[in-house]
């Protein structure tokens, strides 16, 4: 069995990070949220602590397929919305974002599915609500959600732009 991980980066002062599931039969399941804080800093520490994700998937497999993790094939996509300038006038735009999305380039290099900021519209809150994954800060021990929720949002984004019927099917039928 071979089951595919897509972890969507939403990169910032607060990067939001989720990580989901999908084989070639089963929709998107998402299996983990983050809001990880302090920037660049921050976020090399949390690769750094999580094996770039892998042991997060690493678990998930162990518990999802207990009898069969030694045979499965699995690996890990990276999703990440790329810097965009935005706004006029003189102001100084924070650049964290550019220099996450070049720890993103060095870690993962010809896995990533770079994505504008404007295709989380092509989903949008009122589906991560309406699908019971709306984060709010309670649920992520910060401020607010909404940098987990623009990953969530990247990550089923991906998923459309893949045409992953599985997924399509199990969210977007009417």
């Amino acid at each position: 069995m071979s089951i595919d991980y897509y972890m969507a980066i939403d990169p910032g002062l607060a990067t939001g990070i989720a990580i989901g599931r999908i084989t070639e039969t089963e929709p998107l399941d998402v299996i983990y949220t983050a809001i990880v804080p302090n920037g660049t800093r921050g976020f090399i520490d949390w690769l750094e602590m999580t094996g770039n994700g892998k042991y997060i998937v690493d678990a998930d497999c162990k518990f999802q397929f207990p009898d069969s993790f030694m045979e499965l094939e699995y690996h890990l996509d990276v999703i990440c919305e790329t810097f965009s300038l935005r706004g006029g006038g003189n102001f100084s735009p924070n650049l964290e974002p550019m220099r996450i999305e070049g720890v993103v380039m060095d870690r993962f290099g010809s896995v990533v599915h770079w994505q504008s900021p404007s295709d989380k519209s092509m989903i949008g809150d009122p589906f991560l609500k309406r699908n019971d994954l709306w984060r709010t800060g309670k649920h992520m021990g910060h401020r607010d959600g909404r940098d987990a929720n623009d990953a969530l949002l990247h990550l089923f984004a991906r998923m459309m732009r893949m045409k992953h019927l599985p997924t399509l099917d199990a969210y977007f039928s009417f």
